[in-house]
């Protein structure tokens, strides 16, 4: 389950800076990804200790590693990635606002 919680979140953050025109690097690595999106949105109001742990559960059980950490809890997993999805869906809608603000010519 973390794998795919941690996929989610990545393409969540994917989704936000391309919604930007910002190219990022092919990674995985949640907490690069995190601070590339702070500097284009100006904010990730999540605990980034939270996000950061599903890359460090996921990675190494992808690649059939045993991990010496405590199991992640599934409902808050569930959650954050919920909570995760909105914001990212808001600032994606709030891109294509401001796209087709400039487009016409208004403010966005």
């Amino acid at each position: 389950m973390s794998f795919h919680a941690q996929q989610a979140v990545e393409k969540w953050l994917k989704a936000v800076l391309g919604s930007r025109g910002i190219e990022f690097e092919y990674t995985h690595d949640l907490r690069r990804l995190i601070a590339e999106v702070k500097a284009a949105a100006g904010e990730f109001p999540f605990g980034i200790a939270e996000v950061i742990v599903l890359t460090e559960h996921a990675v190494p059980l992808r690649y059939d590693e045993i991990l010496d950490t405590e199991p992640i809890d599934r409902d808050a997993t569930v959650a954050l990635v919920g909570e995760v999805g909105r914001w990212a869906t808001a600032q994606l809608f709030a891109a294509t606002e401001g796209d087709q603000a400039s487009e016409s010519g208004e403010e966005p």
